[in-house]
């Protein structure tokens, strides 16, 4: 891709997530923290460390801003249990970084990908409700 393309794409992504609403916000949040992990796992294959690392970096970053968003006030048990979820992940994450493990970063995946599913089927007339 040259570095035109990329800027364009770049911009593009950026305007989505402007126009984006807090559901599709959260939704593009999952999407790219799976594709973050899964670079990591090629980049670990490869013997690419900066980029398992930046990845990662990314990934952990990205469940810090899934973790801000919880509303503890209003999302009581479910809150908790996801908040507890993403410590969890975000730790993995730093440990399977430092072992180079990609085994720990599909368990982090299987952990992840229904929690993702779960946000996916919230029905669109829900998807309005959701607010940070």
């Amino acid at each position: 891709m040259t570095h035109a393309s990329l800027k364009k794409y770049q911009q593009t992504n950026k305007s989505a997530a402007q126009q984006a609403s807090p559901y599709q916000l959260v939704a593009m949040l999952f999407q790219k923290l799976l594709g973050n992990i899964a670079t990591a796992k090629c980049a670990i294959s490869q013997n690419d460390f900066a980029k398992k690392g930046s990845e990662i970096s990314n990934a952990i970053a990205i469940i810090g801003v899934l973790d801000g968003s919880l509303d503890f006030k209003q999302g009581g048990e479910v809150s908790e249990n996801l908040a507890s979820l993403y410590k969890f992940c975000s730790d993995e994450l730093f440990v399977a970084s430092a072992e180079n493990d990609c085994e720990k970063l599909d368990e982090i995946i299987q952990v992840l990908l229904p929690i993702k599913a779960g946000w996916d089927s919230i029905p669109f007339e829900h998807q309005k409700q959701v607010s940070f």
